[in-house]
C-alpha cells in the first residue's frame, strides 16, 4: 500500500486523470449538456411502440408470412366478451343485445358483433342452398319480383292464391311438369310469405317452416356445443402507449358491470389476447412501481449508511441520472424505439449502472480517508476501480449485445440499448463521478479542515480481512459439494416455462375467463390461419383439416355457403337480375283490405293440393299444409279482430320485402360482401383470398400441446401462419437466444478478462467462480418451484455482469496487495454493496402479483447471493490455493 500514498505529479496522470482534475467543471457541463441533448432526441423521436407482434425480427420467414397475412386479413385480434346466463338462451340474448347497445356507438369501438342479424342470413342465403333449391328459388322469378315491389297484402294473397287455383283445375292437365313447379313455387312463396303472420297474433301455429315473411332469429355467436355466448369486439389500439387499449376495455368493463348488476343471474367475464396483454402490462406496470418505490427507499438508506453521509451518494445517483439521459439519446439514434422487452433496460441500468458508481466511490473515500490528496486519489481510482468498470462494463455490456446474433427481434434491441446503457453509465462513473467529487472535496476543502483518521483507527469501508489460508481448503470442499448437488437438479429438473398463461398474476379476470372459454368448447383466442386462393382449394384444406386429431375445429367460408360452380354462378346472376313490379291492380289503385273469406279461399286451396300431394316445387306437401293451417288460423282471427290480423299480415308482407331484396343485394354482390358482417373479415379478404380457421383441440397454451399442433398443421399446410405460429417459433427463438447468449457470454468473459490482467488463471479463476454462481442460481430457483422463462432468462446476463464485476474489482485489489497480507478492504465492502443493492432492487419484485415478475425476483434475489458468496468467499479461497505465493 505504500506505493499507492507516495505523492505523485499530474505527469503520473493519466490522460483522463489530467482532463479530470483540470477541467472538472467542462466535463459536468458537457457531460449535463449532453443528457439535456439525449432527453430532448427521446421526447422528439423516441417512439414506443406496444405492440408484440413487433418484438419479432422482421427478417424471420414466418414473421413474413404472419405479415403478409395481417396484411391481407387485417387485425383479427378481437376482445371476447363472453355471458353464461346458464340454459337460458332468451336471458343470454337480451343481456348480449344489452351489451351491444352499449357499446357500438363508442368512437374507439370501432366493430362490436354479438349475433349475425337475420337479414345478413337472407343476404347469404342464395349462397348457403343447395344447388336444387337454389334452381327452384330462381324458377319462381316471378313471384321474388311481387314480393321485392311494393305489392300490397292483398295483391300478394290473390297472386298466390292465383297460382295455386291454377295447379288445381283443368289448366294443371294442359301444363308442363317445369310450369306447375314454377307455379307452384310462386305460389308457395307468396302465400308463405303472408301465412307467417299467424306467429304474430298470438294463436298456437306448429313449428314447420314458414317463409319469407317469417321473423329469422339472429343468430348468436357461439362456439359449437357450448353454452356461453358472445360478443366480438375490435378496438381501437394506441400501440404508442403501454396502455393500448385501456380506454375502450375499461368502458367495456363498466358496461359489463352495469349489466351484470341489472342481471345477477347471468355471469360476464371479457378475454381475448388484446385483454390479456392489457391486463399483463397494467398488473406488470403496478407491481414494478410499487416494488422499485419500496426498494430505491430501502437502497438509498443503505447507500447513506455504507458511506457515512448523504452528499456523495447523491452525487452518484446525480451522474447516473445523465448517464440515463445519454442512454435515451443513444436508444434514440441507434433504434429508435422501444419495444415491451427494451424498456427494461431501465431496470438493467439501475441495477447494475450504479455498481459502477459504488466502487468509484468506494476507493475514492478509502484513499481520500487515508490522508490521499485529491491528484493522488484519482490516479489511484483511475488505476484501480476505473479499470475494473472498464473491463466489468465492456463484458456485461458485451453480453448484451450478442444479443443482436440472435433471431428474436425484441432482444437484439433490447442487447443494443442495454449494452450501450452499461458502456455509457461506466463512462460516466469513471469521468463524470470523478469530476463531480473532485468538485465537492475541493469545495470542502477550502471551508473545512479535512481530519486523517489516525494511523491505528482502520477506515470504515477498508479493514475487512480475508478467511485464514488454513480455511480455504475446507470452503472450495464445500463449494464443491454444493455444487455437484445443485447441478444434479439442475440436470435433472430444470426447464425453460413456456407457458405464458401460468405467469399472469393469479386471480386475473381475464385468465379466469379464458380457461372457462377453454372449457366451453374450442378456444376464441387461438387459431391458426391457412389461406387459400380458390374454393377449391378451400375444399380440399378444410377436408384434410377435418380428419386431423388435433385440430377441434375447421372454419371456412363453406360453412356458410356452397361452392361455387358454373352452374350457381348463372342461378345467382339470375337472382341478380330481378326487377321488382307491381300489378295491374297495384298501378290501379283497385286495392281492399284483406278479409277472412280471402283467407279462407287461400287456406282451402293450398289444403286441397297438400292433400293430393301434387305439388312439386320450393316447398314439400308437408310445409304446403303448414301454410294451409296457418291461413285457416289468420281465417278464424280475422272474424274476431280483423284490424290486427291486417296489421299482422301487412308486418309479414313488409318482412318479405326486406328478405326477398336482401336475396337479390347478396345475389348481386360478391362473396366478401354477401358474407355477414360478424364473420366476413375472418372469412375472405378485401382483395378475395380465403381464410380457414384451424382451431387446436387441446390447450395449446402449454407446450407440449402447441408442438404437436403447429407440427400437425404444418403438415396440412407448411405456409399456415397465426398467432400459434409466432408463438411457437418466438418461444423457440427466445431459447435459442438465451442458449447463444450464454455460450456467447463464456467466451465474452473469458477474453476481457484474459485482456484485463493477461493471465489464463486468473481467467480460468473467474470463470469458475461466474460458472458456480450461476448453477446455484438456477439450481436453487428450480429448488423454490421457480424456472427460466419469458420473464426472468434476461436475469442471467445481469448476474452475469454482477459476478464479473466483482470478480475483475476483487482481483485488482489482490493485485493491489502484491505478496503482502491479502487485505480486501473496501472493494469487499463494494462488492457486497453491489450485490445487496441488486439483490434488492429486482428482489423487490418478489412481492409482485405477476408471476413472470416475481419469478424475476426470486432469481434476481437468489443470483445476487449466490453470486455474493462465489465473489468473496470462493474466489479468494481459490485465490490462496491456486496461486498466491506462486507468481
Amino acid at each position: 500500500m505504500a506505493s499507492l500514498r507516495q505523492p505523485t505529479a499530474n505527469a503520473r496522470l493519466g490522460v483522463l486523470g489530467r482532463l479530470i482534475l483540470r477541467h472538472p467543471r467542462l466535463l459536468v457541463a458537457v457531460a449535463v449538456t449532453l443528457a439535456i441533448l439525449g432527453g430532448w432526441l427521446a421526447a422528439t423521436r423516441l417512439v414506443l411502440d406496444a405492440d408484440t407482434n413487433h418484438l419479432i425480427a422482421a427478417d424471420r420467414p414466418f414473421k413474413i408470412d404472419f405479415d403478409a397475412w395481417l396484411a391481407e386479413f387485417g387485425d383479427l385480434e378481437r376482445i371476447h366478451v363472453a355471458v353464461d346466463a346458464g340454459n337460458d338462451d332468451d336471458l343470454a340474448a337480451r343481456v348480449v343485445r344489452e351489451l351491444v347497445t352499449r357499446l357500438e356507438d363508442r368512437d374507439d369501438l370501432p366493430t362490436v358483433h354479438g349475433w349475425i342479424p337475420g337479414l345478413d342470413q337472407w343476404r347469404l342465403a342464395p349462397r348457403a342452398l343447395p344447388d336444387e333449391e337454389l334452381a327452384e328459388l330462381v324458377r319462381s322469378e316471378p313471384a321474388l319480383a311481387l314480393l321485392a315491389g311494393p305489392a300490397s297484402p292483398a295483391a300478394v294473397l290473390k297472386a298466390g292464391t292465383e297460382r295455386l287455383t291454377r295447379l288445381d283445375g283443368p289448366h294443371a292437365l294442359q301444363s308442363s311438369d317445369a310450369d306447375r313447379r314454377d307455379l307452384g313455387g310462386s305460389g308457395f312463396l307468396l302465400l308463405g310469405a303472408l301465412a307467417a303472420a299467424a306467429d304474430d297474433i298470438g294463436s298456437e301455429v306448429p313449428d314447420d317452416p314458414v317463409g319469407l315473411g317469417g321473423i329469422r332469429p339472429d343468430r348468436p355467436l357461439q362456439n359449437p356445443g357450448g353454452r356461453l355466448r358472445f360478443i366480438e369486439i375490435l378496438p381501437r389500439k394506441e400501440f404508442g402507449s403501454l396502455a393500448a387499449i385501456a380506454e375502450p376495455l375499461a368502458a367495456i368493463r363498466s358496461a359489463i358491470a352495469e349489466v351484470a348488476a341489472a342481471h345477477p343471474g347471468v355471469e360476464i367475464g371479457v378475454t381475448g389476447k388484446p385483454v390479456l396483454q392489457a391486463d399483463e402490462l397494467a398488473t406488470s406496470d403496478a407491481d414494478m412501481t410499487r416494488c422499485a418505490a419500496g426498494a430505491l427507499a430501502i437502497i438509498a438508506v443503505l447507500l447513506v449508511r455504507a458511506f457515512r453521509g448523504w452528499r456523495r451518494p447523491l452525487l452518484m445517483v446525480a451522474a447516473f441520472a445523465i448517464a440515463f439521459g445519454w442512454t435515451y439519446g443513444a436508444a434514440t439514434l441507434l433504434v429508435g424505439r422501444l419495444n415491451l422487452l427494451s424498456i427494461v433496460f431501465m431496470l438493467v441500468l439501475v441495477g447494475v449502472g450504479l455498481d459502477y458508481g459504488v466502487h468509484v466511490l468506494s476507493r475514492w473515500i478509502d484513499r481520500r480517508r487515508d490522508g490521499l490528496s485529491i491528484e493522488d486519489t484519482v490516479d489511484v481510482t483511475m488505476r484501480t476501480a476505473a479499470v475494473g468498470n472498464l473491463f466489468g462494463a465492456a463484458t456485461s455490456a458485451g453480453v448484451f449485445l450478442l444479443a443482436i446474433l440472435t433471431d428474436f427481434g425484441g432482444l437484439r434491441e433490447l442487447g443494443v440499448i442495454a449494452g450501450a446503457g452499461l458502456l455509457l453509465c461506466m463512462v460516466a462513473m469513471n469521468m463524470l463521478l470523478p469530476a463531480m467529487l473532485v468538485l465537492d472535496d475541493r469545495r470542502s476543502s477550502s471551508t473545512t479542515p479535512r481530519v486523517v483518521p489516525p494511523p491505528g483507527d482502520p477506515p470504515p469501508l477498508a479493514q475487512e480481512h480475508a478467511p485464514a489460508d488454513r480455511g480455504s481448503a475446507w470452503i472450495l470442499g464445500a463449494a464443491a459439494i454444493v455444487t455437484l448437488v445443485l447441478g444434479t437438479i439442475v440436470a435433472s429438473r430444470a426447464r425453460f416455462q413456456d407457458n405464458l398463461l401460468e405467469l399472469q398474476a393469479e386471480g386475473l379476470e381475464s385468465v379466469e375467463w379464458e380457461h372457462r372459454v377453454l372449457a366451453d368448447s374450442t378456444s376464441a383466442s387461438w387459431f391458426a390461419a391457412s389461406i387459400a386462393d380458390s374454393m377449391g382449394e378451400v375444399e380440399r384444406i378444410t377436408a384434410a383439416a377435418a380428419n386431423e386429431p388435433l385440430v377441434g375445429e375447421v372454419r371456412s367460408v363453406l360453412d356458410l355457403v356452397r361452392p361455387d360452380t358454373p352452374a350457381r354462378d348463372r342461378l345467382l346472376q339470375r337472382l341478380a337480375s330481378i326487377e321488382t313490379i307491381a300489378p295491374p291492380e297495384e298501378r290501379s289503385d283497385t286495392d281492399r283490405p284483406i278479409g277472412a273469406e280471402d283467407l279462407r279461399a287461400a287456406a282451402e286451396v293450398a289444403a286441397r293440393l297438400a292433400d293430393l300431394a301434387r305439388l312439386a316445387a320450393v316447398g314439400s306437401a308437408s310445409d304446403l299444409a303448414a301454410v294451409a293451417e296457418r291461413l285457416s288460423i289468420l281465417a278464424e282471427a280475422a272474424i274476431d279482430d280483423p284490424h290486427a290480423v291486417r296489421a299482422a299480415i301487412a308486418a309479414a308482407r313488409d318482412r318479405a320485402r326486406e328478405a326477398v331484396t336482401a336475396m337479390i343485394d347478396g345475389a348481386a354482390a360478391d362473396l366478401r360482401d354477401a358474407l355477414p358482417a360478424a364473420v366476413r373479415d375472418r372469412l375472405v379478404s378485401p382483395g378475395g383470398r380465403f381464410m380457414i380457421s384451424l382451431v387446436p383441440a387441446e390447450d395449446i397454451w402449454s407446450p407440449e400441446p402447441m408442438g404437436r399442433f403447429v407440427e400437425a398443421i404444418r403438415r396440412l399446410d407448411p405456409g399456415v401462419t397465426g398467432v400459434p405460429i409466432t408463438q411457437f417459433e418466438s418461444l423457440r427463438d427466445m431459447r435459442s437466444a438465451f442458449l447463444e447468449m450464454s455460450l456467447g457470454a463464456a467466451v465474452l468473459v473469458g477474453f476481457f478478462v484474459w485482456l484485463d490482467f493477461r493471465s489464463v488463471r486468473r481467467t480460468l479463476a473467474v470463470m469458475t467462480v461466474l460458472a458456480i454462481a450461476l448453477l446455484w442460481t438456477i439450481g436453487t430457483a428450480t429448488l423454490l418451484g421457480v424456472h427460466l422463462n419469458v420473464a426472468n432468462f434476461f436475469a442471467i446476463p445481469i448476474l452475469i455482469g454482477l459476478g464479473v464485476d466483482g470478480a475483475i474489482h476483487l482481483l485488482h485489489r489482490v493485485d493491489e496487495c502484491g505478496d503482502g497480507p491479502l487485505d480486501l478492504g473496501g472493494v469487499r465492502r463494494a462488492v457486497a454493496l453491489t450485490a445487496v443493492t441488486t439483490g434488492i432492487g429486482f428482489g423487490s419484485l418478489i412481492f409482485a402479483r405477476h408471476r413472470g415478475l416475481e419469478s424475476l425476483g426470486v432469481v434476481m434475489a437468489v443470483g445476487s447471493l449466490s453470486c455474493l458468496i462465489a465473489t468473496l468467499v470462493i474466489l479468494p479461497a481459490l485465490v490462496r490455493v491456486g496461486w498466491r505465493g506462486r507468481e
